[in-house]
């Protein structure tokens, strides 16, 4: 058996500790699986968005809820819609790429200086994203779920 004086032995439990708590914390580097992957989403889902622009219209937050300028008849619940869509849009990813003819709209969102610029377009199976260089396809979607009535 080891003889140790009790500081020796503190000293054991110590680095014994230090070494379970790094084991614990790389733990989940080397037991999670590499090759799954999280879903992707064009905005982060904990961060507010504060604004919306669609070329000259503005969905903008007040309060609780949303108004868009001009006003185009859009009931709050539908404005709301297109914010969470926006939200909760998993887009897959084309690689390189940009749209030529495609409505241009800037995200603002809470506590970022300059909004995200993203390039739409309507196709068959769903709608192009550009955003930042790269294309993203939102397969079965359509181009009124992310854009106010009338603004495109």
């Amino acid at each position: 058996m080891i003889r140790l004086s009790r500081r020796g032995w503190n000293n054991v439990l110590i680095f014994a500790t230090l070494l379970l708590i790094l084991l614990f914390n790389q733990s989940g580097k080397f037991l999670s699986d590499p090759t799954s992957t999280d879903a992707m989403h064009l905005l982060p889902a904990d961060i507010p968005v504060m604004k919306i622009e669609f070329g000259s219209h503005l969905l903008e937050r007040v309060g609780q809820g949303w108004r868009l300028r001009p006003s185009e008849n859009s009931d709050e619940p539908s404005l709301t819609a297109i914010v969470q869509n926006w939200q909760a849009a998993e887009p897959i990813s084309l690689g390189e790429g940009s749209l030529a003819a495609g409505v241009v709209v800037v995200v603002w969102l809470a506590g970022e200086e300059q909004g995200r610029v993203f390039s739409l377009q309507q196709r068959d199976d769903g709608v192009l994203v550009a955003h930042q260089g790269k294309l993203y396809q939102l397969p079965n979607a359509y181009l009124a779920s992310y854009l106010p009535e009338g603004t495109y």
